[in-house]
């Protein structure tokens, strides 16, 4: 009888201590699989909402006074030439998610009312060479604007009006929304595209801030630099036309959400793999070693040390793989659920990282087959008639 046929006999005689073999490395299999499968999905999502915290990096024109900037809430009236944004892009530089805006107090009209308010034109979000591409501002259409929430209860507006318009400097731009409240000084401000603000304004190919994320904290960190110093010796060598500002705040909270985050689930994985390799060896080495005297059995009936150290082997790599196998389907299954149900700034998109899958239930066949095979060798080299009558 092939060493195959008696092991899948072997597992369905001994059924329960079987099944609790592969309920075992299924449940440490599927638990790894889940932190491990979608694992690209996660740090995507983690780093979207990082991201969404906000730009940390503000580029200005030289000539603005950051007392008078800060003072009059982040607004300056200084411009500088757009094509500063096309220099960082060309230079590569330490930073993502460019943003130009232009920035201007204009009057605003809605029927009777009229309110002087802060227009801001904005480009859709530029990112650099190499980079992440989505877009952390979307473009504004051609003609159109976005309210904020104050502005459009000071022009006697609601979010539930349909298809109006508003005047700003005399002309008139279709509202395509108005935006949620979300305490900022976006709320008493009109967005429109970039390119019609500075036709608006006669300000052609002039903007006046730049938004942007940096790149560098976590390397900086690493080497002891300081990323502002970092940031600005880099626009010094593109430019003489702006200067940085950094949000360190900002800088720091999507840093340690990153970092954080990495370290502690490498260290729960970390955690299951030690759980599976000790659930797997013991498991399957405690079945050797309780098996000796059946070993001197099919010693004795002309099993040779080789046939029995496959009989085991074939054993706990066919246990480990159903097990590894239910574990795999189960946690990549979870991954799909938490998928829809939690990464909500990706488009709730399941990635499943099949190397990473298959590279889990590889180990713990692995591991199966070296913590069966060493205890059944050790046995089949001794004699028969010592192990033959040994209490299991």
């Amino acid at each position: 009888m092939s060493p195959v046929v008696l092991a899948v006999r072997e597992i369905l005689h001994r059924w329960k201590s079987s099944a609790l073999n592969v309920i075992v490395v299924a449940a440490v299999t599927g638990s790894l699989v889940y932190f491990s499968v979608n694992n690209f999905g996660f740090q995507k999502e983690l780093g979207r909402n990082a991201r969404d915290i906000g730009s940390n990096v503000v580029i200005l024109p030289i000539e603005v006074d950051q007392f008078a900037y800060h003072t009059a809430g982040g607004f300056a009236v200084e411009t500088m030439p757009s094509v500063i944004v096309e220099q960082i892009v060309e230079y590569k530089a330490s930073l993502n998610h460019l943003i130009p805006m232009l920035e201007r107090q204009a009057v605003c009209e809605f029927g009777n009312n009229r309110v002087q308010a802060r227009v801001v034109g904005i480009s859709a979000s530029i990112a650099l060479p190499g980079r992440p591409k989505s877009p952390m501002q979307k473009a504004i259409k051609k003609d159109t604007v976005q309210l904020g929430s104050a502005l459009a209860e000071k022009l006697g507006v609601s979010r539930d009006t349909r298809e109006f318009s508003v005047a700003i400097q005399g002309q008139s731009f279709v509202v395509s929304r108005i935006n949620k409240c979300n305490g900022t000084w976006q709320d008493a401000v009109a967005f429109m595209e970039l390119a019609a603000a500075q036709s608006l304004f006669n300000a052609e190919e002039q903007i006046s801030r730049i938004e942007a994320i940096e790149c560098t904290q976590e390397q900086c960190e690493q080497t002891g630099l300081k990323s502002d110093v970092v940031l600005a010796a880099e626009l010094a060598r593109i430019t003489d036309q702006a200067v940085l500002l950094r949000r360190e705040d900002i800088a720091e909270a999507r840093s340690k959400l990153r970092i954080i985050s990495r370290e502690n689930l490498g260290l729960l994985q970390n955690m299951l793999w030690a759980v599976l390799a000790i659930s797997i060896m013991g498991l399957s080495s405690l079945n050797s070693i309780q098996r000796k005297s059946e070993i001197g059995v099919l010693q004795s009936v002309g099993f040779g040390q080789s046939r029995v150290a496959v009989l085991f082997l074939l054993r706990s790599v066919l246990l480990t793989l159903l097990g590894a196998t239910i574990g795999v389907a189960l946690g990549a299954t979870l991954c799909y659920w938490q998928s829809l149900e939690l990464f909500d700034s990706t488009g709730k998109k399941f990635s499943v990282d099949w190397a990473a899958a298959g590279l889990v239930g590889l180990i713990a066949i692995l591991m199966g087959a070296v913590a069966a095979l060493l205890p059944a060798m050790l046995a089949a080299m001794k004699n028969p008639a010592e192990l033959i009558g040994r209490e299991s």
